[in-house]
Parts: structure tokens; sequence; C-alpha cells
């Protein structure tokens, strides 16, 4: 009973507290009254003007300007004039004609959208105060859908208070987050994408709702095709028949937002027209006043775990602004545009591609876009009979998406299966850039860092990277964190990076965000959901994909080849400990950094240049002592491999490797060696088992092949044209050392190069006559031996 009774109150209040946030906006828009600055306004940050306190929001507002409305509603269909057609007494007899002629008359006269609205949606910058006003005429619509949401939410958070008072939340935590699914579905594609918003956020969600969340899936049915030609003529001002020779009857696909058709313009390129839902704007603007209000009420309200320090409203308005991007088809349209210009084809990503947009047949609501005949990644079997591995497709992606992330810092976020498609020509094509995103360059370099800083298991510069990854306020002390990382992250450590499974770090990570006062940028949240979704995709195939592991190379490429000073300090950090080159990093840099598709050996000159520059003077050193070792084992290895071949025991008695400094410089040198020779280009020789046409054998560079591979390539090259490729080759090799070569005095005549220069000459020299006197040494105290032994015989 007394539960029961709990559970009533909790209702009750919060009917109430609805009820009341619902008359505040109402007289809001009826010009009543101003709100109130909330509770949560003070904590997370109060403006003072003139004196007095002004909340954030309403400063916010009154500094910025409405943006005009450019919509033209002559073509539009009154509403009343429907409504007052489907006044229909329920014992009247209708025929199923009449009734779906009054369907689509209904269907129609959505598409007379406030233009208010679409200004707010369609703005650069998205203000909450620009919403509230736009909506001044809807306040039937934002009664009733208060009730719905009310009735819906309501009984939810009313038994999450009761199962918290009862000290059973945290057992049913699972059953709630079904149970939420659920209403969130029954409330619209809306409420739907907030889940899915939700459930990338372990720093607000915990984690039981974080795995039920993440399976949301909106469900609407399509739209008439007459609804979504009189869209098209409206937008342009003329009939679809004088756009499109062919429109196909019904929808190739459809989502919560639009649907798509397949078209042909009058030039002839088939194309795919996509078409937003018209009654979907308005519906999603009442629902993010009224969302922006129960999370303000949660804010204020409710302090149980997170919500004790996180703030919901941002994450909220954050969502908005991203959601009505997703309205913007000219907007989706220009980011097409730049992911095409900034990857597609591109070296390393050379199988990526996007379609391409035709402006003329595109607007706001409409957009037309090149028809990519392909396949969904996820389905494996149609993918293999066209001759394809779904694991190189996926690991393109990664490549893809890495450089997105860390490169350039504008990614697609929103890659599940049906935006992924792999073409017949072998490539993967990203389509729909309703949902994209950007990373300051600060962070993208704050990322690597991170990962470094990981690596060496210094987690208290992990904590510090938290403030330029804006994960926490630099007010907040992130110190008490670092025993809770260590906790973690040692035993994840255990494991190599190929044995990492990245989707069980971040859910390890997540309780971590989740019990600290995290406020993760919403970009973090996108990029987890990016490249979880292509691991688990990877996994579906390969159950021993991992995801770090096809990740590795690229980190190790742009750590080596990157410029930048914040990733030199980085590699700084990584291969330096004491004033003490760790080899075997570099070493691993090295094997692992070449590997990346992106991998460019000029980046290794930028490192040679950082390396001989003042910047690099503290690496320089250590550097140094290293390259006398492996220039010193190059030597001594090549002497003993050329008197190997005529005598062990010479080799032995003339370059004898005496100490463990000596073996260890071989093997360091014969590792060197050995990545240089596998990288070593040879132009114009196709690979054995090439089948190009012998016109292509000078277009791409291969590795340098054995001498066998190059009797089997001599054999396949016509003899009058064997001497004129021999000949261009000869060139092109003669070409590149004459470049190096010059390069590489002008590197020389630095002040770091010379000093680099006279450290190694010093170096070698002590090398060398410090391995002449222990050659003479051991001959003398041989010969001596062999004296006594005769002696004594």
């Amino acid at each position: 009973k007394m539960a029961g009774k709990v559970a009533m109150v909790a209702l009750a209040i919060f009917s109430v507290a609805m009820v009341g946030v619902v008359h505040r906006h109402l007289r809001i828009l009826s010009g009543g009254t101003t709100a109130k600055p909330s509770s949560i306004a003070f904590r997370r940050g109060i403006a003072k003007q003139d004196g007095r306190k002004t909340s954030i929001r309403a400063l916010r507002r009154d500094s910025c300007t409405r943006v005009g409305s450019s919509m033209n509603s002559e073509e539009m269909v009154p509403a009343a004039e429907v409504m007052k057609s489907l006044k229909i007494r329920s014992t009247d007899k209708q025929t199923s004609n009449q009734r779906m002629a009054a369907q689509k008359a209904m269907e129609i006269s959505k598409i007379a959208e406030n233009p208010a609205i679409l200004d707010v949606i369609f703005a650069e910058d998205y203000i909450p105060a620009d919403l509230t006003e736009a909506l001044k005429n809807k306040r039937l619509a934002i009664i009733s859908r208060s009730a719905q949401v009310v009735s819906r939410l309501g009984g939810f958070i009313a038994k999450a208070l009761l199962l918290y008072s009862t000290g059973n939340l945290e057992s049913s935590k699972t059953a709630l987050a079904e149970e939420l699914k659920q209403i969130l579905i029954s409330l619209g594609p809306s409420f739907v994408k907030f889940g899915q918003a939700l459930s990338t956020r372990p720093d607000v969600t915990p984690p039981e709702f974080i795995e039920v969340l993440s399976g949301l899936q909106d469900r609407l049915p399509s739209f008439p095709r007459e609804t979504a030609i009189r869209q098209i003529e409206m937008d342009f001002g003329k009939s679809i028949d004088q756009m499109f020779s062919s429109f196909s009857e019904e929808p190739v696909a459809a989502a919560s937002l639009g649907q798509v058709y397949k078209g042909t313009l009058m030039s002839g390129e088939d194309v795919a027209v996509k078409i937003q839902r018209p009654d979907i704007a308005t519906g999603i603007a009442i629902d993010m006043l009224l969302l922006r209000s129960l999370t303000q009420w949660v804010d204020d309200n409710i302090n149980i775990g997170p919500l004790k320090t996180s703030v919901l409203v941002p994450l909220v308005d954050e969502f908005a602004a991203r959601l009505f991007g997703e309205l913007d088809y000219e907007k989706e349209g220009r980011s097409a545009e730049r992911f095409r210009e900034l990857y597609a084809g591109q070296k390393g990503l050379e199988n990526v591609t996007a379609p391409k947009i035709y402006w003329d047949t595109t607007s706001k609501r409409v957009l037309t876009m090149e028809w990519i005949d392909g396949v969904k990644l996820t389905e494996r079997e149609r993918i293999e009979n066209l001759g394809f591995d779904v694991i190189e497709l996926v690991d393109t992606g990664v490549q893809c998406t890495l450089r997105q992330l860390l490169q350039d810092g504008f990614f697609h976020a929103d890659p599940h299966p049906g935006n992924l498609l792999v073409t017949r020509e072998g490539k993967l094509c990203y389509i729909d850039f309703g949902m994209m995103s950007t990373i300051p360059e600060r962070a993208r370099y704050a990322l690597i860092s991170h990962v470094v800083h990981l690596v060496n298991r210094d987690y208290e510069a992990m904590c510090e990277d938290y403030y330029d990854l804006e994960f926490m306020d630099r007010k907040v002390d992130t110190q008490p964190i670092a025993p809770a990382l260590a906790n973690f992250f040692d035993d994840a450590l255990a494991y190599s990076v190929s044995e990492l499974n990245f989707g069980a770090l971040i859910d390890g990570l997540g309780e971590v965000f989740f019990e600290y006062p995290f406020q993760l940028p919403p970009y973090y949240a996108l990029i987890l959901r990016s490249l979880t979704f292509l691991e688990g995709l990877a996994l579906r195939t390969d159950p021993n994909y991992k995801l770090l592991a096809a990740s590795y190379p690229y980190m190790a490429q742009r750590l080596l080849t990157d410029p930048s000073p914040q990733l030199r300090e980085s590699l700084e950090e990584l291969v330096l400990t004491n004033g003490k080159l760790r080899w075997n990093r570099f070493e691993n840099l090295l094997n692992e950094g070449s590997k990346s598709k992106a991998f460019e050996t000029d980046g290794l000159w930028l490192l040679l240049d950082w390396l001989c520059s003042e910047k690099g003077a503290n690496v320089r050193g250590p550097a140094t002592k290293e390259l006398i070792s492996i220039l010193d084992g190059t030597v001594l290895g090549g002497v003993r491999q050329g008197l190997g071949s005529v005598s062990v025991s010479l080799a032995d008695r003339v370059a004898p490797i005496q100490t463990p400094a000596d073996a260890d410089s071989v093997a360091k040198a014969e590792s060197i060696l050995k990545f240089m020779s596998s990288r070593l280009e040879l132009p114009g020789l196709p690979s054995p088992g090439d089948e190009k046409s012998n016109k292509d054998l000078s277009e791409a560079p291969q590795l340098l092949p054995s001498t066998s591979e190059l009797r089997e390539i001599a054999t396949r090259i016509p003899p009058e044209e064997l001497p004129t490729i021999l000949v261009e080759n000869v060139r092109t090799a003669l070409n590149g050392t004459r470049v190096a070569i010059t390069r590489f005095q002008d590197l020389m005549e630095t002040p770091g190069g010379r000093d680099l220069a006279n450290s190694l000459a010093t170096g070698l020299a002590q090398r060398a006559l410090a391995r002449a006197v222990r050659a003479v040494t051991s001959t003398t105290s041989g010969g001596s031996n062999q004296n006594q032994n005769s002696d004594v015989s």
C-alpha cells in the first residue's frame, strides 16, 4: 500500500509539473510572460547583466536576430477546407474511393508547413527561443501532444522513482530500459531518435539502457506517391514531367524523415530522389519544444546517478539542432559534395565513393542524387558472389573513418547498414549525409595523444587530455579519476592490441564515464557509434576481427609522418623514456605505420627534417646513439656476410661478434634493412601473376621483386620492349637517387644536420677503434696461448 501511494504521489507530481510546463509554454506563446531561469540554470551558468542575473538562454535569444521567411504559400491548400470535407458522420456510408480521396487530401494539406517553423529549422544556428516564437499558432497541437507524452512517460518516471525510493532500481534497470524503448517507439520518430542519441551517451545513460536503446528502430508507413509529386512540384514550380522522364510508382526506401524514389532525369541519368515527409517538420518542432521542457523538469527535480552533475537540456538542444539539420536537404547535398571531395578516391581510399548531387532538382525538401547500384555491406553472401571480401571492405571503411575522424575532422556520423553500399565495381559507397559532424583540430590531436598516453599507461596525462577533448570543464579536478582508469586499463592492456575488442573496451570505459562527472561532446558519442558499428559488422564475418588492430597502422603512420607540433610531441613521449630511445617502440611504429594504405616514404623525410631541427633536439641525441649502433651493425653484418661466403671461420676472425651490444647492433641493422628493402619501389614492373596488358606495365609501382620473380617478369615482357622498360626504370631509379642525395645534403647543411653528422662520425670512429683494439687484444692473447700450448707440448 505504501509503495502504491508513493507511485501515485510521484505520478501526480510529474503530471502537475507537466501541466505547469505546458501552461507556462502556452503563456509564453500568447505573449503573457517569459520563462524564469530555473535552478539548473544557476547551477550550470548564469550571466550577470545590469546588476541582475539573467539566464544565458534569454541573453542568447535577445542577441540573435530572426531569419526572414522565404517560403511562398500561394499554392498551399487551406487545411480548413480539407478538414471540412472530412467531417462525415460515422453512420454515413462511404465508398473506399471516397475515403482514399479524403486521405490524399489530408496528406496534401500537410505540405502547407508554417513558414516561421521552417525558418527555425533551416537557420544556420538553432535557437530554442525562436522555436517557441514560431509555434505560437500551434496551441491546440501542443496541448494534444503534451497529453500524449505525459500519459506515456509519466507512468514510467513514476515507476522509476518508486523503484529508487524502495532500493530496487539497480535490479530493475534492464526491465525499465525495455519499457522505455517501447514507449519511445509509440511516441514516434522524434523520441525514437532521441532514444538512439541517449544510447551513444555513456556519460548520462546507464549501461543497461545503452544496450537496449541501441536497438531502437523507427517504423513509419510510406506516404502516397501523389503527395511526393505534389511536394516536388510545389518546391520547383513546374510539373514533374518537366523534370523527370520516369519516376517510380513505389518508393524504393522509406524512413522516419522521408522516402526515396528512383527516377530518370530528362538528360538521361538515373537518380535517387529523396522527398521529405510533408507533415514531419511541425511534429518534430513540437516534440523538441516538449522534450526540452521535460528534460528541464528532470534537470531541476531529479538528482539520481549522473543526473546529479550532468544536465540534459544542452543534450536536447544539440540533438534538436542535428535533427533539424537532417531536415535541410540542401545542407545534406553540400555535405555529400564535401565528403566526396575529401575522401572519395584519395590515396589509400581509392575504393571509397559517394553519389553525385544534381542541384537543378534539389531543394530544402527534395534531394536528387546519383543512383548507386549496389548491395548493403551487411549482405555477405551477395558481396562474396560478386567476388569481393567483406573484411577488406570493412577495413576500407575503418581507414576512411579514421581519416575522417583524425585528419580532416568531417565525418559521416550515421553509418548504419542502409548507408554503406558495395558497388558492382567493388567500391564502398557512403550515402545519406543528413547526420554529419565535425571534430575540432585540437580534439583530433588530443585523441591521438590520448592513445599514446594509454600505451604508456600515463593515466594522469590521460586525465589532462580530457580537457582538450572537452570531456570536462577545466574547473573540475580530474586527478581522482586516474585510479579508476588504472584499475580498468591495467586489466585491458594485459592483452596485446591485436587481442583488444573495441566494443568491450568502450563498454568498460562507459562505466567510468557514468561514474564520474564527464560531459561528452556530441562528436565523441558519434565516433563511438561509427566505430562500434564497423567492428560489429566485421565480427559477423570474422569472429576474430579486432578494430584496434586494424586501426593501429594508421595511428602509427600519423605519428611518424605528421609534422604538426602536437603529434611530434606525442611521438617524443612514446619513443623516449628518461632520455633514452625505446627502439622496440620505434621499430614497431615503422613496421605498423608502413602497413597503412596512406603511408608515404616522403613522410619519413619530414621525420628527418624534424629530427635535424631545433624542435627535435630532445630526440636527436638518443636517436643518434641508435643510428650509430645501426650503422655499425650494418658494416659489421655486411663484412661478416661477405667473408662468410668464403669462410665462416675467416668472418669470425676478421669481424667477430664480441659483445651482446654487437649482436644487438647487427639485429637492428638487419631489421631496418629488411624494412627498407620491402618498401623499395621498382616502377614499371608488374608483380608475378598480374594479368594487366603490357601497356599498363608502368602504371603502378610494385615492391622490389626477387630474382626468380624478375626472371618470370622478364619472360612475360616482349623482347623488343625489354630494353626500353629497363632504361626507363634505371633512369627513374637514378633520378630518385639523385633527388634523395640532394635532399640529404641539404639536410646535413642545417645546424642540426651538422650536429647529427659529427656525432655519427665520432661515434662510428670510436666503435671502429674499440673493435680494432679488441681484435688486436684477442689476437695477441690467442697467440700467447698458442705459444704456451706449444711449450707444454
